[in-house]
């Protein structure tokens, strides 16, 4: 051009591309050709939709290609019960793309659904039926471990005899105290414990005899109507699963529960479910956990523990029998993240704008798959990198999602 020294007589631009693959008869398959230098490359412009081409037989999808909506993302449908992790903090979009992408591709994938809403406000507002916490019947097993927890073991150590804990295990699965009122249900327990100890008590010293009683009436202090009214409900695990098979979904509102008794209640659910799958049986279905860990620390205690074991073999045997295992969380590591078992079971993962607590865990992501670790600590809301076994593309693909209702603007990105 004239009037410019030689030096920028020329404008030069430069790319580094990388190559996902080639396209085959079912989609993107291992590149094996020979990418010559100065080879031509084309650009896919606004009304192109190259998504099609990485699973060409997939009818189901998820959100589109960031700022192209009109490029549906395709998912392979045989991995969903492999598992799902969906991460981001608070105001990340988490909600929003299960509420608005995850549920409805589940429901299109014939899975019915069981949400667990450990705060009552992201789901129980949108879908019904709804089941309030104080409505499950929680097992005899679960309640007698809660008690125990609650009593330091009914005032005994360790692995030393406990004939008070096998008494009020034995009050629980005889006496009809569910359904009934917090003072009658306590009463009936107590009273019937209290009777199969003077029974077992009558053929030994009075001195024993006594000391159970006395630690007995020790624990009924800690076991007060407020803590027993947190199981009288009766509605039962097969129940739940009925009436999620009968209307494509339910959700469990755990809003008003404490901590303890909502572990309670997820532990009574999914223990029947992984009855079923031992058993065999195929169940077509997603459970949904939101707050994954307040289930699934990364140091689990008490019956934590007992819900982290459990999640661990539901994802073992969902695969075989058609059980989904979808958990959101805040962090994905450390103090904030989901315990590294659990997440380890989630083979398909969408991580939204990550906590800065989460950035070693962000760097080695980064290290496998080409993205800034600074990207995801500035992703904007509504925007997720999809990566994993349902994600056709073997790289990280950048997605958001429309949102098209009353609750506000119409584009994920913009929430």
């Amino acid at each position: 051009r004239r009037g410019r020294v030689p030096s920028s007589a020329k404008e030069y631009y430069t790319f580094n591309l990388e190559v996902i693959g080639m396209v085959g008869e079912d989609g993107i398959e291992q590149n094996k050709l020979i990418i010559a230098p100065t080879s031509t490359v084309e650009l896919f412009s606004d009304e192109d939709d190259p998504m099609r081409l990485l699973s060409k037989r997939s009818d189901l999808t998820i959100g589109h290609y960031w700022g192209r909506p009109n490029w549906r993302v395709p998912i392979l449908k045989q991995y969903i019960n492999y598992h799902i992790g969906i991460f981001g903090v608070t105001g990340s979009g988490k909600s929003y793309l299960a509420r608005y992408e995850i549920i409805p591709l589940l429901r299109k994938a014939d899975y019915s659904l069981i949400i667990m809403d450990w705060k009552g406000s992201d789901y129980a507002p949108y879908f019904e039926p709804v089941i309030l916490l104080d409505r499950i019947k929680v097992d005899d097993f679960t309640v007698l471990s809660y008690f125990s927890q609650l009593t330091k073991n009914f005032g005994y150590h360790g692995r030393e005899e406990n004939p008070v804990a096998g008494a009020f295990e034995r009050a629980l699965r005889t006496v009809e105290w569910r359904g009934r009122s917090p003072s009658e249900a306590r009463e009936l327990l107590y009273r019937k414990a209290k009777s199969i100890l003077e029974l077992q008590g009558s053929k030994l010293k009075s001195e024993t005899a006594q000391l159970w009683l006395e630690r007995l009436e020790a624990s009924f202090e800690l076991i007060t109507e407020e803590e027993l009214e947190k199981f009288l409900g009766t509605m039962e695990p097969w129940e739940i699963l009925a009436e999620a098979k009968d209307k494509g979904l339910v959700v469990i509102d755990m809003s008003k529960g404490e901590k303890e008794q909502k572990l309670a209640a997820f532990y009574s659910i999914t223990r029947y479910l992984k009855r079923l799958m031992e058993r065999k049986q195929r169940l077509d279905v997603a459970l949904i956990i939101d707050e994954g860990p307040q289930y699934a620390p990364w140091q689990p205690r008490g019956l934590e523990r007992e819900t982290t074991d459990l999640i661990i073999d539901l994802c073992a045997l969902g695969r075989s029998y058609g059980l989904s295992i979808v958990i959101l969380s805040q962090g994905m590591a450390g103090e904030i993240g989901l315990n590294s078992a659990v997440r380890r079971n989630l083979n398909t993962q969408f991580i939204g704008r990550i906590h800065p607590l989460d950035f070693e865990e962000a760097q080695k992501l980064a290290a496998s798959y080409y993205i800034s670790p600074e990207t995801l600590l500035t992703l904007p809301e509504g925007h997720f990198y999809f990566l994993g076994r349902m994600n056709p593309s073997p790289t990280p693909l950048l997605i958001s999602f429309q949102i098209n209702d009353d609750e506000g603007s119409s584009s994920a990105g913009n929430r």
